[in-house]
């Protein structure tokens, strides 16, 4: 079973993913990371069935790297609002995750 952990450590490859997105995606041309790429597929499938307020914290806090308090901003919330809907978002993964690994949730 997936843990919050867990899916807090893949949010981080999937920051530092779109952080060298580039050059990435070049690299694994020549040497394929697999772990990188699961990450990525099992996160952009979950992901695109989210709420969409949840899919705009995702963008701007993994995708873009932006802080909780510039996507606070960016998005017309208090900080204290994305920390919930942070944690909101971390939920909904571990939810999805854990289903689609056949756990009962």
């Amino acid at each position: 079973m997936t843990t919050i952990e867990k899916v807090r450590e893949d949010l981080k490859i999937l920051t530092k993913y779109y952080e060298y997105e580039n050059e990435l995606k070049q690299a694994f041309q020549t040497v394929p990371h697999p772990r990188t790429e699961q990450v990525l597929k099992t996160y952009t499938e979950i992901i695109g069935t989210a709420p969409l307020d949840l899919y705009m914290i995702f963008y701007e806090l993994y995708v873009l790297g932006n802080t909780q308090e510039n996507t606070a901003e960016q998005l017309h919330y208090c900080v204290e609002q994305i920390r919930r809907k942070n944690a909101q978002l971390l939920q909904y993964f571990l939810t999805h995750i854990n289903v689609k690994e056949g756990e009962i949730v």
